[in-house]
């Protein structure tokens, strides 16, 4: 059962950006703009003064590929404050940011073998090690909507969670949340009003993941993201489509002023722990360990939320464009071209593995929760 509370400089890490591929990786912006949840709001002042004063007993090494002033730094910072908190300062948490200590290929190796104690891992850079959880990484509704459908699949519904968990296990790691990734978005040289309009008016359209786009008619240059910008600029690509973090702190409005959502958000990037290491603290201590995570995973949604009304303000200010908004129907079609490709990709990795009967368990929750009608 689910407990029971609740990349990446874009410009330096290309590595996480091909991982995340439309999930959500980072702000372009650097400081915390969202006010903490309530929880935290309410504290005494005496807890947090206590926490000052004494004596870490149990010091967290903590493995991070992002950058602490970007909003995956800025979660992670607020999970570090949290658990000194209430604690009462008998936890300390040492990060080594940007990936100074395993970057995003090598973190879960690092935490398996037990180097790291607790790392924001992006699972989706994993598919032969994580198989079930190459289920699609994002999902329609929006920012809680998105959370809700990993924290079901992973934690709540006692079938897929079962399948999770005993994988995980297998690998001597352990998931306590889910933080949120934010929104995705299209952008094109050519103004468009619809998803076909877009279609039409793309000669060529830049992304690494051709299935999904390929499907929906686009004729696809297989380009990653640092090559997206240079490729617009120079007419080599009409459009493309990624988180929308990354797109604007790569500036792509600079070269392709017209934009819109795509009606899919990203999730993931899970606090995962040692297994050993996590059985052998006290229950005091993982008590803490956990509430401070689950309060974490809700403070995600607040700061990505806010990020995607920030970027959408960059890019409107800057190209003095309004976003397209597309219409549900569109966003249904994207939802199923993303749900197929995702889903097949899938299920080569679960036939590879001798996965194929519980990764089809979990995709049909996936479909189930997202309204997706899958015929397999």
């Amino acid at each position: 059962m689910k407990k029971t509370n609740l990349r990446c400089l874009a410009v330096s890490m290309a590595a996480l950006l091909m991982a995340a591929f439309v999930g959500g990786c980072g702000s372009s912006q650097t400081a915390a703009t969202t006010a903490a949840p309530a929880a935290a709001e309410t504290q005494a002042a005496a807890p947090a003064q206590t926490a000052a004063a004494a004596k870490a007993e149990l010091t967290i090494s903590f493995s991070a590929t992002y950058q602490q002033a970007e909003t995956g730094g800025q979660i992670i910072s607020y999970f570090i404050d949290r658990v000194k908190e209430l604690s009462g300062g008998k936890i300390d948490v040492k990060a080594s940011w940007g990936g100074t200590l395993f970057d995003s290929p090598s973190e879960l190796d690092g935490v398996s073998s037990g180097a790291v104690d607790m790392i924001a891992l992006n699972h989706m850079g994993h598919p032969e090690s994580l198989v079930y959880l190459s289920f699609p990484g994002f999902a329609p509704g929006g920012t809680q909507a998105a959370l809700d459908y990993f924290n079901t699949i992973m934690f709540d519904d006692p079938t897929t969670s079962a399948l999770v968990t005993e994988e995980a296990n297998g690998l001597g790691i352990k998931y306590l949340n889910v933080i949120a990734g934010g929104g995705n978005a299209l952008c094109s040289k050519q103004e468009f009003k619809d998803l076909a309009d877009l279609v039409a008016k793309s000669s060529a359209f830049g992304n690494f993941d051709a299935a999904i786009w390929e499907a929906l008619g686009f004729q696809v240059s297989a380009l990653f993201p640092p090559d997206i910008y240079d490729a617009l600029n120079r007419g080599q690509i009409d459009a493309s489509e990624m988180a929308l973090a990354p797109m604007v702190s790569l500036g792509w409005y600079e070269v392709a002023p017209y934009w819109a959502l795509d009606g899919t958000y990203a999730a993931g990037n899970f606090f995962t722990v040692n297994l050993d290491w996590w059985n052998g603290l006290s229950d005091e201590f993982r008590g803490y360990i956990q509430q401070a995570a689950d309060e974490t995973e809700a403070y995600s949604a607040t700061i990505y939320d806010a990020s995607i009304d920030q970027d959408i303000a960059t890019v409107e200010t800057s190209t003095g464009h309004k976003f397209v908004e597309l219409s549900q129907g569109d966003i249904d079609t994207i939802w199923a071209a993303c749900f197929e490709a995702k889903a097949d990709a899938a299920l080569v990795t679960g036939a590879n593995s001798g996965k194929t009967e519980g990764l089809t368990v979990i995709l049909e929750k996936a479909a189930e929760l997202t309204g997706y009608d899958w015929k397999h």
